[in-house]
C-alpha cells in the first residue's frame, strides 16, 4: 500500500522523519537541545521535524508522537516563540511554568535553561529569532543601545492583539513556504517578512524595554526626507527597519510616527508601494524583459499576488499597463 502523502506544516522542508530515538536526539543535540523520550520504543510512532532558515529566523514544525522532554543548551542565545497546533506542552523557565495549548503560546528568552515537556499528541510551530538580530532591531526602534538582555513576558495570548497577528503572519508564511513558488524564497520578501515579525514581537509582546520603546517623541519632517532618500537609493536591495532608522537618524518608533503622519504608510509599506511603482515605470517604458522577470527584479515572485496588489494600487492589471505603453 502506498504511503500517505505528507501534508504537515513545512512539509516541503523535511529535516527528520523517523521512529529512532537516537536519531531524533542527535538532531536536537545539533540544534542545542537535549532530548529525552521517557516512554518511547523504537519502531513505534513517527517523529517529524520540518524546518526552514530565513536570514535571521529559524521556523520549524515539531511532532514527536510520544511524550518528550527537551532542554535547551545554556549556549543558546536565541529567542523562541511557540505556537500550538494540537495537543499541549509545558515550558519551564526558572520558576515559571507556561502552558502551550489552544490559544496560548510561549515566548522564551535566553536568560536561563528552558525545559519543554510535550504530551504525546503535541504538535507545534517554533520560531527562533537570532538574539543579535532582535537586539539590533530593538536598538533601532528605540534609538539607543540596550544594556540588559531583553526579557519577554513568556505568556503569548494568541486570541487577540499582537499575538493573534503574529500567529496569522506565521501561518501565512508556512503556507507560502509549502508553495513551490513561495514568495519568501526571494531575499527581498524574506527580509520584509522578518522585519514585520520582529516589529510585531518587540512592539506587541511586553518586555523590560516596552515603556522606553513606547515613549512619545517629537515629530521631525527631516527624518522622513532622510529615510525617503535612503529608500529610493536602495530600492533594489533588501531594506530593514534598522537601516531606515540609521539613515533617518531617529529611533525606529519615531520614524514610524513620522512616516504615518507624512505619507499615511509605515516605512516598509512605503517601500513595497515604491517597488510596485518602479515595476509600473518599467512596464510603461516598454520592458526588454518578460513581465515575470521585471516583477522578480523588484522582489515580487508570486505572480498571482503581485497582479492582485498591482491592480489594487493602480486600478488595472499589469498586462493592461503593457498594452497602454
Amino acid at each position: 500500500m502506498q504511503a500517505p502523502v505528507d501534508r504537515s506544516p513545512l512539509h516541503r522542508h523535511p529535516e527528520l522523519y523517523c521512529s529512532d530515538a537516537a536519531g531524533a536526539a542527535d538532531l536536537l543535540a545539533r540544534k542545542g537541545f537535549n532530548l529525552t523520550l521517557p516512554h518511547h520504543r523504537d519502531g513505534e510512532g513517527g517523529m517529524r521535524v520540518n524546518a526552514v532558515d530565513l536570514p535571521s529566523i529559524h521556523l520549524c514544525y515539531v511532532r514527536y508522537g510520544t511524550e518528550a522532554i527537551a532542554t535547551t543548551n545554556p549556549a543558546r542565545t536565541d529567542y523562541r516563540v511557540q505556537f500550538p497546533l494540537a495537543g499541549r506542552s509545558v515550558s519551564v523557565m526558572g520558576r515559571t511554568e507556561v502552558l502551550c495549548a489552544d490559544m496560548q503560546g510561549v515566548v522564551g528568552s535566553p536568560l536561563c535553561d528552558q525545559v519543554i515537556r510535550s504530551a504525546a499528541d503535541s504538535q507545534r510551530l517554533m520560531m527562533y529569532f537570532a538574539g543579535d538580530a532582535l537586539i539590533r532591531h530593538l536598538n533601532a526602534m528605540m534609538g539607543e543601545a540596550i544594556v540588559e538582555k531583553v526579557r519577554f513576558d513568556p505568556v503569548l495570548n494568541l486570541a487577540s492583539g499582537a499575538g493573534r497577528s503574529l500567529r496569522r503572519w506565521v501561518m501565512l508564511a508556512v503556507e507560502e513556504l509549502d508553495d513551490s513558488n513561495a514568495l519568501l524564497a526571494n531575499p527581498l520578501a524574506a527580509t520584509q517578512f522578518e522585519q514585520l515579525v520582529l516589529t510585531g514581537l518587540v512592539c506587541g509582546q511586553p518586555h523590560n524595554y516596552s515603556a522606553l520603546l513606547h515613549r512619545r517623541t517629537a515629530i521631525s519632517p527631516r527624518s522622513v526626507r532622510r529615510a525617503l532618500d535612503y529608500i529610493h537609493a536602495n530600492l533594489h536591495r533588501p531594506i530593514t527597519a534598522e537601516q531606515l532608522a540609521a539613515a533617518a537618524a531617529v529611533p525606529g518608533r519615531t520614524l514610524y510616527a513620522h512616516f504615518r503622519l507624512a505619507t499615511g504608510l509605515a516605512p516598509l509599506a512605503y517601500v513595497r508601494k515604491a517597488r510596485y511603482e518602479q515595476v509600473r515605470r518599467e512596464l510603461l517604458a516598454g520592458p526588454d524583459d518578460h513581465l515575470t522577470i521585471v516583477a522578480a527584479r523588484w522582489g515580487f515572485e508570486h505572480m498571482g499576488r503581485f497582479a492582485a496588489g498591482y491592480r489594487a494600487l493602480f486600478g488595472e492589471r499589469p498586462s493592461q499597463t503593457l498594452r497602454r505603453r
